[in-house]
């Protein structure tokens, strides 16, 4: 049996499970300007500013850009306002600029009960959906750039190496946009301990993506226990943070999510270890056979009643419905941690005899001792990729139709 990530041999018909999901949340969409423009548009430096606008507004309005087509668009767009000359000052009155909570209009009054996020830049604009300042412009559009970066990490498909870097990139990018907002005297979006615990989701999950590299790549099993050890750690943080909050992001599967993550990887850690330990042969293998029980306890506390793996965790059909490829992928490796564990029993009480610790008495596996994922530079996030059309003229991304 395989976990999630292992990339063994298999028959050609199979095909590899699908990774577990990556969080994301509703960002904003821009709106047209509304009212009398033509003094603006006699502004040569406001007239490419509506310009970059009209292609952020157009990827709002459209049902078939991805989030990827929205992401450019909106860097496009960010560019053109942090080089505007208009950023000396607090704000200008040639032009109203207004944006929604992302989502459809039907769904409208299920987000406004499950999301806090989708409205937390609306809560920096101060004149309810519109305003005239582009410090608070750019607040807002990197804030709707950092939830377009995480929608499109979602929507990787991370079967394949070149789909975990794309993701593990976009979610870094995510994170570095709302680090900066908190960071470079711009108009803080919404509350920050809730955007704060929405960075480092974002960088937990790149660090996912970088174990999911780390295993397709055939790294050693000790290193990519060092890294999953570290996920599991990120995830607690990030699970600790969303229990302080006041206002609970998105919905309370997020909460749940994070916890089974965390346990996910726990055991994930402790079976990388076991293997690393088996390779090492005599002296070891009693050592290898406890943590692999350890994985075992992991698993069945998270698959219990109160558990976040457990099928009784959630009251709510569409947050049980949220968690079931991360339950599916805890099965997985369950049956891969007995399939490990049988083994190494075998081999102990056939070749090794050696005596086994008790559970309790092991020590705290060890974590990463450097960060393997940042957020990204603001600079870097705003950089104009090849093939991008420039900006000298007012150009942006085209949007497909």
């Amino acid at each position: 049996m395989h976990s999630l990530f292992r990339r063994a041999k298999a028959p050609a018909a199979a095909s590899p499970p699908a990774p577990m999901p990556m969080l994301s949340f509703p960002g904003k969409k821009a709106l047209r300007f509304a009212g009398d423009t033509s003094a603006a548009e006699r502004d040569a430096d406001l007239a490419v500013l509506m310009h970059a606008r009209a292609h952020v507004v157009l990827a709002s309005e459209s049902a078939r850009a991805s989030a990827a087509e929205a992401a450019a668009a909106l860097r496009a767009y960010l560019r053109v306002v942090y080089a505007s000359k208009m950023m000396a000052g607090p704000s200008q009155q040639k032009l109203s600029f207004a944006w929604r909570d992302a989502g459809d209009e039907s769904d409208k009054k299920k987000a406004k009960a499950e999301s806090s996020l989708s409205s937390l830049a609306a809560a920096a604009q101060g004149q309810g959906q519109g305003h005239t300042s582009l410090v608070t412009e750019w607040a807002v559009a990197l804030f709707a750039l950092a939830a377009e970066l995480a929608r499109a990490a979602a929507a990787e498909n991370r079967r394949g190496a070149d789909g975990i870097r794309r993701a593990c990139g976009a979610l870094c990018d995510a994170a570095g946009a709302r680090a900066h907002d908190a960071g470079d005297h711009m108009c803080h979006v919404g509350d920050q301990a809730c955007l704060a615990a929405f960075e480092r989701l974002m960088l937990a999950q790149a660090l996912e993506c970088y174990f999911e590299l780390a295993v397709a790549g055939g790294k050693p099993p000790a290193l990519c226990s060092k890294i999953a050890r570290q996920v599991s750690h990120d995830y607690n943080e990030v699970f600790v943070k969303l229990g302080s909050l006041q206002q609970q992001p998105i919905n309370k599967s997020w909460a749940l999510h994070v916890q089974a993550k965390a346990a996910y990887f726990d055991a994930e850690s402790s079976l990388q270890r076991a293997r690393a330990l088996r390779e090492q042969g005599a002296g070891f293998v009693g050592e290898a056979v406890a943590r692999l029980r350890h994985a075992v306890s992991v698993l069945d506390a998270g698959g219990g009643k109160t558990g976040p793996l457990g099928k009784k965790a959630s009251s709510s059909s569409s947050t049980a419905a949220a968690l079931v490829p991360v339950r599916d992928a805890a099965a997985r490796l369950r049956k891969e941690v007995e399939a490990e564990l049988a083994a190494a029993e075998n081999d102990n009480c056939q070749v090794y005899f050696e005596r086994v610790p008790a559970v309790d008495a092991l020590e705290e596996l060890p974590a990463l001792t450097e960060r393997l994922v940042r957020p990204t530079a603001v600079e870097r996030i705003l950089r104009e990729p090849d093939g991008e059309a420039a900006l000298a003229n007012g150009g942006a991304p085209t949007i497909r139709h």
